[in-house]
């Protein structure tokens, strides 16, 4: 079995774009992957993919660690950087998929097995539309309560960084109590900051949010300096989280030994290979840190994903998206549903998706602004 082609797809997902890469091997298997696109990075990822893809073509899609390393590692002057990373990661993705139905076996197997059947999950992007006590406690009860999740994450703090004033700490606390008032003190509320705090400003959002029990705090401040990042562990009242801009094990390495936080957050479709998370987990798993995966992100990181956390024993929780475009369930068939605060784990080959290539085309992605999270009143973008 050989690969005969990589094609890409930029799929329009409203406030951002999505990036799909099918494997095409000639016994006629195919396998899907996703890579994480962010905002304005689209155009980069399809470049990269299209510049490499002759390292892939031609060869067999079971030698995935083959692949990945000529993938990575290859491209001597860039290998190993965060473009190059998540499109070997989208092309990992869909070689597993191709594996599983090469041999009729889900994903989880393939990667060792399960250690268990069901991921827990929380909620992103329920809080849309205006930044008010009353908009967030009704998104927040209808998450919890109609869509059954048992945890939801925020970032309530519109375009403040640095620090915040007195009085925009008690916005922020009133948004908060909005949400406690609405779901109670069983649902667990993440905030994530993505980086936008000093040292000494995160230390001061976290002592006056702690009395609302908070999950854990993402991303207080930027990760170039780890130490500053364990010093604000050391610091707070509550668990600490980052990992989703790390896109390989050096770092990681780095994170896990300073104790920089208490939780993980790799990414399956920015990490290279599944496998390289994984390594990341017991590296995590060795100092007594979980692991909670990040995925704001479609169907095809949320099933690998899931493949991926029914075999890790340090498994904290998983991100889940609680609203997608009206058109998501035409380009990704999937059963990834979330009852009862789980999602179950599949048991078909492969993944266990099906990627529809003609839907795609049809709401193909255009350019997006790179420059912000936020519209123009501070409430964050999502469809």
């Amino acid at each position: 079995m050989r690969v005969t082609d990589v094609e890409t797809f930029v799929v329009d997902a409203d406030w951002r774009n999505w990036f799909f890469v099918r494997v095409t091997t000639d016994t006629g298997i195919t396998g899907v992957g996703e890579a994480l696109s962010g905002e304005g990075l689209t155009a980069a990822l399809d470049a990269t993919a299209e510049a490499h893809k002759h390292y892939v073509i031609g060869e067999d899609p079971l030698n995935r660690k083959g692949i990945s390393r000529k993938l990575r590692r290859y491209p001597f002057a860039w290998r190993g950087g965060k473009l190059i990373n998540a499109v070997a990661a989208a092309v990992d993705i869909a070689l597993w998929d191709i594996a599983g139905k090469h041999y009729g076996e889900p994903v989880w197997k393939l990667l060792g097995g399960k250690v268990r059947d069901e991921i827990p999950v929380y909620a992103n992007g329920w809080h849309i539309g205006e930044r008010t006590p009353e908009n967030y406690a009704h998104h927040a009860k209808k998450a919890v309560e109609e869509q059954g999740y048992p945890a939801l994450k925020c970032d309530p703090f519109a375009h403040y960084e640095h620090s915040l004033t007195d009085d925009q700490l008690d916005e922020v606390a009133d948004l908060l109590e909005a949400v406690r008032d609405a779901v109670g003190w069983d649902v667990g509320i993440a905030l994530d900051c993505h980086g936008r705090f000093t040292r000494r400003g995160a230390i001061e959002v976290a002592d006056a949010l702690a009395e609302y029990d908070i999950m854990f705090l993402e991303e207080p401040v930027e990760l170039e300096d780890r130490e500053v990042m364990a010093d604000v562990t050391q610091h707070v009242d509550m668990p600490v989280a980052t990992g989703e801009r790390i896109y390989n094990n050096e770092t990681m390495e780095d994170v896990v030994r300073k104790q920089a936080c208490d939780i993980v957050q790799p990414d399956v479709t920015n990490y290279g290979s599944l496998q390289e998370v994984q390594h990341a987990a017991s590296m995590a798993k060795s100092r007594y840190m979980t692991v909670a995966p990040h995925n704001p992100n479609a169907g095809v990181s949320t099933a690998a994903s899931v493949h991926l956390c029914a075999g890790l024993e340090n498994l904290e929780v998983l991100e889940h998206m609680s609203r997608d475009v009206d058109w998501a369930d035409e380009i990704i068939e999937h059963d990834f549903t979330v009852d009862d605060g789980v999602i179950e784990v599949p048991d078909e080959p492969g993944l266990g998706v099906t990627f529809h290539p003609d839907a795609a085309r049809e709401y193909p992605g255009e350019p997006k602004d790179s420059h912000s999270l936020f519209d123009e009143e501070g409430a964050l973008k999502r469809p």
